[in-house]
């Protein structure tokens, strides 16, 4: 049972408990479908049934079962959320299908598995941990991609000479 963050809690809605959950970009939800939100409390997910989940202008109004009261909502402002994998609806145009993937660079073979794509600016971003732990941030582009193979979840690249190695001796 995999969850993803979603976005989080943004404010209440009305005295009833509803709650304003604003997406993170890229992602959608099935709202038809979604039976629960895991919020981030003191470090755990915690999961709350969804009694009444409907679109507005900043994401989806919120009703969960046991927060019927503005003070208990209030106390879920800022509070991450998320949710299991399968009532997340992939963005079409998303690059996060290459989570997970691993990048074989053409100099240095194996340098890790991508953790998380950034798109929020015009230069595509990928940030990769190393087996060292090291997190390495590369620029995700044609130039760079020399093959992604779907079956093995690898990406063959060709990094920038040096930028690998920077990371890596830090």
């Amino acid at each position: 049972m995999t969850t993803r963050e979603i976005g989080y809690i943004s404010k209440t809605h009305g005295l009833k408990g509803h709650l304003i959950l604003r997406l993170l970009d890229l992602v959608n939800i099935d709202e038809e479908a979604i039976k629960s939100v895991f919020l981030e409390l003191n470090g755990s997910q915690v999961p709350y049934f969804i009694e009444e989940c409907r679109p507005n202008n900043t994401g989806y109004i919120l009703k969960l079962e046991t927060i019927d009261t503005i003070d208990t909502s209030k106390k879920l402002i800022g509070k991450k959320a998320f949710a299991l994998e399968e009532f997340i609806l992939e963005d079409e145009e998303s690059l996060n299908e290459f989570v997970g993937y691993a990048i074989i660079d053409s100099r240095l073979g194996n340098i890790g598995n991508i953790t998380e794509v950034d798109e929020k600016t015009d230069n595509v971003i990928i940030k990769v941990v190393h087996p060292s732990g090291s997190e390495i941030i590369l620029p995700f582009n044609d130039d760079f991609i020399i093959e992604i193979d779907d079956d093995h979840k690898t990406i063959e690249f060709n990094s920038p000479e040096g930028l690998v190695e920077m990371y890596l001796n830090s």
